[in-house]
């Protein structure tokens, strides 16, 4: 009966040693794979329970240490572990909880191992609570949220909500993001096509900057052309006047010699009248009259005698004509003075 007690007291109530094995998750590792939580993890060694470890440390209270039973629960934990271990197969399809017959409260605990329980069952809990959620949170997103525990059920709830509010929240960051790429891409297109326009820009500005410098080369080169076509015609201008002065020079010198000739033919006549006059008085000197022994001057004793230098006369018509023949073939101002002066000469031999 009291090894019975002690194997009772060995399996203490779960609740008080941190809840039962049903409700201790199964932590999904990388590659799907399935762990217990840290309280059963293989690397750590086996702890016995408080009690008895507790009792193993009291030497005077040999009575309530089994070295069998303490032997027999250490030869268990392996068995467990290796039972926890198993993966979900054919042979495992479903997970059942152990029941444990609660055990008598032992009287001679003292105050100080209750505390430490009491801590460690709170610390337990707590550490429980926190597995149990993300477990829950595991569990809803890989089965769709498919559980028979209605704790799961009720704490996984405002979660779903926080993680369908999150979804939603990452679903419009990413219709936002694209939104963004598509709208960058555009700038970029626009970004691209403005280069494109402002080289196209710059090449035609290069163009039209050459056009400019030939344009400005030919306008002076027009220049030069309009200032020597200037320079030509007040040339022009300058020979034409001196045309019109000699065509003025010339006029008026034929219009002297004209005017000359005139002279010269009245002069001529003169001459010619005053030969003849001459010749009629030669003639008449040359006859005598025989009966009344006079000569034929004395018959012209009334007139005066008319001193007259023949040679010197003849000499001035010569020069008169020459000088008249010189003016016809140059009409200059000298020929035409010495011309009018040979006609004052010849004038006054005959005046």
């Amino acid at each position: 009966m009291f090894e019975k007690a002690r194997k009772h007291h060995a399996f203490a109530d779960p609740r008080e040693r941190g809840g039962s094995v049903e409700s201790r998750p199964w932590l999904p590792e990388r590659g799907g794979e399935q762990q217990p939580s840290s309280s059963f993890s293989s690397g750590s060694p086996p702890r016995a329970p408080p009690h008895l470890s507790a009792s193993g440390a009291d030497p005077g209270n040999g009575d309530s240490f089994d070295k069998v039973l303490f032997r027999n629960l250490v030869e268990m934990v392996p068995l467990v572990e290796s039972l926890m271990d198993k993966r979900s197969n054919s042979s495992f399809t479903r997970r059942a909880s152990m029941i444990y017959t609660p055990a008598p409260a032992n009287e001679r605990k003292t105050s100080a191992t209750k505390n430490r329980k009491t801590a460690q069952s709170v610390s337990t809990k707590s550490q429980r609570e926190t597995s149990d959620n993300s477990s829950s949170k595991l569990i809803c997103r890989d089965d769709g949220c498919q559980g028979d525990d209605s704790s799961v059920l009720s704490t996984g709830a405002p979660e779903q909500e926080d993680i369908r509010r999150d979804r939603a929240e990452l679903i419009s960051l990413k219709e936002q993001v694209a939104d963004l790429q598509n709208k960058l891409l555009e700038k970029d297109e626009a970004l691209k096509s403005m280069e494109d326009s402002l080289n196209h820009m710059n090449s035609v500005r290069a163009i039209v900057d050459e056009l400019k410098h030939q344009v400005e080369e030919k306008d002076s080169m027009i220049k030069s052309a309009i200032s020597q076509l200037s320079s030509l015609k007040i040339k022009l201008a300058d020979k034409q006047a001196a045309l019109e002065k000699f065509e003025w020079e010339a006029k008026t010198s034929n219009q002297k010699v004209e005017q000359l000739q005139g002279e010269l033919d009245t002069v001529e006549y003169e001459i010619s009248v005053f030969m003849q006059i001459f010749e009629e008085l030669s003639k008449s000197d040359s006859h005598s009259s025989t009966d009344e022994n006079i000569t034929y001057f004395d018959n012209f004793d009334i007139l005066p005698d008319i001193d007259v230098d023949e040679d010197g006369m003849e000499e001035a018509r010569r020069d008169y004509m020459a000088a008249i023949a010189t003016a016809k073939e140059n009409p200059t101002e000298e020929t035409l003075c010495a011309a009018a002066e040979a006609r004052q000469r010849l004038q006054a031999f005959v005046l």
